[in-house]
């Protein structure tokens, strides 16, 4: 009887003899990590363009906000000589503007649009002005005009207030350059473009990180068991 006892096994023991898995389930188990590495490269890479790509077009704004605080005077709009003018510069010019009598509305409220008049000059250059209480046609105003310029041509932002100002309006310029004076827009007064600029820079370093460490572990993984560091 105590023969009997001893040679039967334990119901414990089969657990510690599972077959070694062969040269294919490691292959198979070595193609699935490389692929998920793979993804991780190519999604970390997406994040890095994406990135770079919100920083270029952000950067009129950003340099914007660095700009002087002191406004280049234009003068007087019916005195204005015909000559190119400097594309995203704080600027200070007076003069009649009528009306266009048409509005937009944007994150930071609702807009009008205007034109200039008295020189050639002056009537390539709009007024984006906010509303405020009159929601009516204003018709023309002899007011001071102080923001930030932009070129149309660098732009597309505002090509349907473009298109609509030369068909309805036939002392609008055909051709040659067009610009827009947003009136109000003060340097370092929209605080939230270099905020974001910050915040896209960070997740790019950290994508950066991310790629080396990916690489990195990738490297060590493909080195061959007997080989040292």
């Amino acid at each position: 009887m105590s023969d009997q006892k001893n040679n039967t096994p334990a119901p414990e023991e089969d657990t510690f003899f599972k077959p070694e898995p062969d040269d294919s389930d490691l292959e198979q188990e070595e193609r699935k990590l490389r692929s998920r590495r793979l993804r991780a490269r190519i999604f970390v890479c997406l994040v890095l363009v994406l990135a770079l790509a919100l920083i270029y077009m952000l950067r009129d704004d950003l340099a914007y906000y660095f700009e002087s605080s002191k406004p280049v005077d234009l003068g007087l709009a019916e005195e204005l000589q015909s000559r190119p003018l400097t594309h995203n510069s704080y600027v200070h010019l007076h003069g009649i503007a009528r009306d266009m009598c048409i509005k937009a509305d944007l994150l930071t409220g609702s807009v009008r649009f205007l034109y200039l008049l008295g020189s050639d000059l002056g009537s390539r250059i709009l007024i984006e002005t906010p509303t405020g209480k009159d929601t009516g046609c204003l018709g023309a105003i002899d007011s001071d005009f102080d923001g930030r310029l932009l070129s149309l041509g660098e732009t597309q932002r505002y090509d349907r207030v473009l298109s609509y100002y030369r068909e309805h309006f036939p002392s609008a310029p055909r051709d040659g350059p067009i610009y827009l004076l947003q009136d109000g827009t003060l340097p370092r007064s929209a605080w939230w473009y270099p905020l974001a600029v910050l915040i896209i820079l960070l997740l790019w370093v950290l994508n950066v990180r991310t790629l080396i460490r990916i690489r990195r572990r990738s490297r060590l993984s493909d080195r061959a068991p007997g080989e040292t560091l």
